[in-house]
């Protein structure tokens, strides 16, 4: 019998802090890596005393590792940038909603004639808080 593994990142510290921190990514469905939802996304890198402004164009994981391939605002070329040295705007990993709480409250909703009782909300809030935990 086969067990669903979830992908596994390094989690390496931090070259200028030494902190580890943990790796929150974007997940598809099925808990993969997702890839593509980095796309398009706007961010910035630090390097040499620099702020940089980039976009992602795309994404691979790499032995281990989440990189991005970021291309600058203003200049030009593509770097391959591991994940945890780019501060993303409106960051995927953080911005994901689990397929089991939007069925959970599209049914809630469905029994509740369109309108959810302040208490049904509370116990979904509560469960969607409680898998999120579960995640960390």
């Amino acid at each position: 019998m086969k067990t669903k593994q979830s992908p596994m990142l390094v989690n390496t510290a931090d070259a200028a802090t030494g902190i580890i921190t943990p790796i929150k990514y974007a997940k598809t469905k099925d808990g993969k890596i997702d890839l593509a939802a980095y796309k398009g996304k706007s961010g910035r890198i630090k390097e040499n005393n620099l702020t940089i402004d980039v976009t992602i164009v795309d994404a691979r994981r790499r032995y281990g590792h989440l990189d991005l391939n970021v291309t600058p605002l203003s200049g030009s070329g593509t770097v391959w940038v591991e994940r945890k040295n780019i501060e993303i705007d409106d960051d995927p990993a953080f911005n994901q909603t689990s397929p089991t709480m939007k069925v959970e409250i599209e049914l809630a909703s469905e029994n509740a004639g369109h309108s959810v009782a302040l208490e049904d909300l509370r116990e979904l809030v509560a469960k969607m808080v409680a898998e999120e935990r579960s995640r960390v």
